[in-house]
């Protein structure tokens, strides 16, 4: 899926974030069966949905079907983007296992 140059940026969909950005990452959930691959948010990494025209053309993008999950921060007694700043060979904390926002926070951008 192409952007043509003279279309504006997309904006992040969800609170917290509302980023710009030019396209979406593509991310893989390897902790499921089988992987689950997804269009998300550069920055904040929550799982969004790409809207496009009648010429399958990117025109925008909005929240995924679960936006209760993502839309805002789980409590968190760390802060958001904490497991990114985790050494790999760190032991992740229990409290982090049950968040729903593990695989954002883990690939969250510095």
């Amino acid at each position: 899926m192409h952007l043509h140059s003279h279309a504006e940026k997309l904006r992040c969909p969800y609170k917290g974030c509302g980023k710009s950005f030019e396209k979406p990452t593509v991310l893989t959930d390897s902790s499921t069966v089988p992987r689950q691959t997804y269009y998300a948010c550069p920055y904040c990494m929550s799982k969004i949905d790409m809207m496009v025209d009648e010429k399958m053309r990117l025109v925008g993008v909005k929240t995924a079907e679960h936006p209760q999950v993502f839309d805002s921060p789980a409590k968190c007694v760390h802060h958001f983007g904490f497991l990114n700043t985790l050494p790999r060979d760190d032991v992740i904390p229990d409290e982090c296992l049950v968040c729903p926002k593990i695989l954002q926070c883990s690939l969250k951008k510095r």
